[in-house]
Formats: C-alpha cells, sequence, structure tokens
C-alpha cells in the first residue's frame, strides 16, 4: 500500500488509500494530550437563534460586556450592580498570562464602519476581522446599500427557513475573495475552500423529495441575494460551486459552541431578581434547543432534563442560566476527521483573546486523547454523548450524520451481540 498524502495540518497528514478513502492520520508518535493541529476556520458565524440571546465578538464569538449590556441587548432592564458584572474570556490562568491579545475584561469595542452594528471583544479582533475576516467585505460600512439590504435578505431567508449554512455562503464567498486578493489563482482559492472536501449538490443530501424541492427554491433565492452582494464575482457564483458548498457543510461543518462566560460568576444570582431570571430562561428556549440538538460535549440527557426542572434563579446560582454561543464553522482539518464511538482525540475551541489562541479570531485545536503511534488514524466523537452508551443507541445517534458507524467499537458489540452477549454484560 501506498497511500497518497493529500495534505498536512501541523502533526497531521491527509491521506487517501485504496480501501478507506481520505482521513487524518498521525505520521509520528504522539504523547497523551498532545495538540495535534491547530487553525482558524475557512468560514464560521454565529447562529441566527444565538445572536437573538447574547451578543458577542463578531470576530471570534466570545460573549463581550456586562451583564448589563447583556440584559440591554436582549431586551430587559439592567438592575443595580449589573454594570459590575464583566464578561471575562474563561480563562482560568495565572496572572503572567492575561489578559493577552488586548483584551479588557466588560469592554465592547463598535465596528469603526458607519452603521455597522457588530462588536468587537478587542482591538486585536477588530483589526484583524476588518482586514482579513469575511467581514472586511461584509461591514454595513463597506458595503453598497443595495449589497447590504441583499445580506439582511438572506440573513432573514437562513432564518425563516431554519438554513443558516444558506447564510454561511455569503462569508465563505467573502473569504474566497479575500483569498484571491491575497495572491492566490482562482482555481487554488476553489480547491481550497470547495473542492478537497467531500461534497454532494444540496439538494441530493435531503431527507425527501418535498425537502429537495424546498432546498432547491430556497437556494434560488440565496443566488439571487448573493448576486447583488457581491455583483463583480461571477467566478465564485457558479451555481454548481455553491450547491457543492452547501454540501460540504452538511456533510463536514463542525457546531461552534461555546461556554458563556457569566456562568463562571455565580454573584450574578445575587443581582437577578426572580422575574428577571425567569424572563432570561424564557428568551433563552430556542437556543437551549439549538444546543441540545448539537449534543455537544454535554454529560447526557439526564443531566439536561434535571436541569430544566430547576427554577432559572437556581440555575444562575449553579452556572446554568445562559446557553452556549451556537455557530457554525468549516474548517480544513476537521473535515477530515472520520468518526468513532471510542475517539482517540477532542476538538476544543479557543477565542482570540484565550491562552490556547494563536492570535486574534476564533480558533480550532486538536488533542490527543490517548498516545498515538506512526500511521494512527486520528479519530473524533461526532456526537460526544454516544461515547460509552449502547449499540443501539449509538447507532440511532449517527443516524444523522448520513451513515451507520462501522468503527472498530460498533463492529465488536456487532459480534458480541450475534454471540448472544448482552450489552449491559459488555465492558464500557
Amino acid at each position: 500500500e501506498h497511500p497518497i498524502i493529500l495534505a498536512r495540518h501541523d502533526q497531521c497528514i491527509v491521506r487517501q488509500t485504496a480501501n478507506q478513502g481520505r482521513g487524518l492520520f498521525a505520521p509520528s508518535y504522539q504523547t497523551w494530550g498532545a495538540e495535534l493541529w491547530k487553525q482558524r476556520p475557512l468560514a464560521c458565524i454565529q447562529s441566527g437563534v444565538s445572536r437573538r440571546c447574547v451578543q458577542v465578538c463578531r470576530a471570534c464569538l466570545l460573549p463581550v460586556g456586562t451583564l448589563a449590556s447583556q440584559l440591554r441587548y436582549l431586551g430587559l432592564d439592567a438592575p443595580p450592580g449589573s454594570e459590575e458584572i464583566r464578561l471575562t474570556n474563561g480563562d482560568q490562568l495565572s496572572q503572567e498570562h492575561l489578559p493577552k491579545e488586548g483584551f479588557v475584561a466588560g469592554q465592547v469595542l463598535p465596528c469603526t464602519g458607519d452603521a455597522c452594528a457588530e462588536v468587537f471583544c478587542s482591538e486585536a479582533c477588530r483589526a484583524w476581522a476588518l482586514s482579513e475576516s469575511s467581514h472586511a467585505l461584509l461591514c454595513a460600512g463597506r458595503l453598497a446599500p443595495s449589497s447590504f439590504e441583499a445580506l439582511q435578505s438572506l440573513e432573514q431567508l437562513a432564518d425563516d427557513v431554519d438554513q443558516e449554512h444558506l447564510l454561511l455562503l455569503a462569508h465563505t464567498v467573502a473569504q474566497m475573495i479575500l483569498a484571491r486578493k491575497d495572491g492566490f489563482e482562482t482555481s487554488q482559492v476553489k480547491h481550497r475552500f470547495a473542492y478537497q472536501f467531500a461534497s454532494a449538490p444540496w439538494s441530493s443530501l435531503a431527507d425527501t423529495a418535498e425537502d429537495a424541492q424546498a432546498r432547491d427554491q430556497w437556494f434560488a433565492q440565496a443566488c439571487e441575494f448573493l448576486g447583488q452582494i457581491f455583483p463583480a464575482e461571477s467566478e465564485f457564483l457558479e451555481p454548481n460551486l455553491l450547491s457543492g458548498l452547501l454540501g460540504t457543510f452538511e456533510l463536514v461543518n463542525m457546531c461552534v459552541s461555546i461556554p458563556h462566560p457569566l456562568n463562571l460568576q455565580p454573584e450574578v444570582a445575587d443581582i437577578l431578581s426572580v422575574e428577571l431570571a425567569e424572563s432570561l430562561a424564557k428568551l433563552q428556549e430556542a437556543l437551549q434547543e439549538s444546543d441540545s440538538e448539537a449534543e455537544d460535549e454535554d454529560e447526557g440527557a439526564g443531566e439536561a432534563e434535571a436541569a430544566a426542572t430547576q427554577a432559572p434563579l437556581d440555575l444562575a446560582a449553579s452556572g446554568q442560566l445562559f446557553e452556549n454561543v451556537i455557530g457554525t464553522a468549516l474548517c480544513e482539518a476537521l473535515a477530515f476527521t472520520n468518526h468513532s464511538c471510542l475517539p482517540n482525540c477532542r476538538v476544543e475551541f479557543a477565542s482570540g483573546s484565550q491562552f490556547e489562541a494563536n492570535g486574534p479570531g476564533l480558533w480550532l485545536y486538536c488533542v490527543s486523547r490517548r498516545p498515538l503511534v506512526p500511521g494512527d488514524e486520528v479519530l473524533m466523537a461526532y456526537v460526544p454523548s454516544v461515547v460509552g452508551k449502547p449499540l443501539e443507541e449509538r447507532q440511532k445517534k449517527m443516524k444523522k450524520f448520513g451513515f451507520a458507524c462501522n468503527c472498530r467499537t460498533c463492529q465488536t458489540d456487532q459480534v458480541l451481540e450475534a454471540e448472544g452477549m448482552p450489552s449491559s454484560d459488555r465492558k464500557k
């Protein structure tokens, strides 16, 4: 066997073999806890339902400001003392590591673009976003009025039909344009952002013919808006390219889930009234449903159900009132990482001011969960809550990814099941 190396990402390689398809592999020995790769997403956005519940830095998705500013963002009155509760970056580090990248707890920096409502957590994030991220092209102060109106219409369409990837298209096209401006050939840009990944026409991934027809209609509307947002960029607006990008998003995108830093401050419960805590919980109900669907880093449905029965003020005291920031991201290394119900790595997020980040913006990084030897495939759990669960439950949860899991753990359990060993007797 002579595997073809398609790409390199820090300590990992993307490899294609005759029988196994593409995957991410460790070409050298890696210790437990080793950082395998770290990179910014090619494109990412905060989900619409999350935008309605929490104000974040446009560059790194870190919640910003104070308890008071977050309450006002939600249309709620800020009680006395709430201005003193400043949102931190969530790091629990020694003083010599803090702060980083000009981050100051509680600050909210507005975008410099006229009429732009986006905000930032630091000067570093703002400068980076206005030069290197999609915001450099999509800022309200930089787009022509007709183009910005089209962007707002696209955002509304994505919200109305619950398809956030339609909005992500605009941000991805913007990043492709920036990459070309940096000197890359159009063909190189298309390969990096689209053609290197697993893909299929978006409508072909629909569950029913009716859903496929609806996707065709939404896609046609999105293409019209994109043409108005980027009137001079026909090279990146080819329907086949855009439909393939949507297919890629559906197949390999990562759900972003960032803990809310207000949950780290138990004094919040001393400031909120019972009525205000209940209002906060009510406003976040849709976000709670979205985050539970992502099943990101949770400890199982049992704990979620237990939290749901607690009074909102009790949730504030226990650091559970504020829901995670939710988004979606296309990340190169992660897109090639296959699933296992017994993963050997985990993927984490770092905002620009956090110690783990290599600069402003949002970062994803991968850490090994056990020692790896050369040739080991790097495997993650697409749904973290499947780890340690019975075979039937794991297979059920993996159906939404469009494949029946055939990892070594599932193969072993299938053999044991065929031999008549009950799941309760199997080693978890």
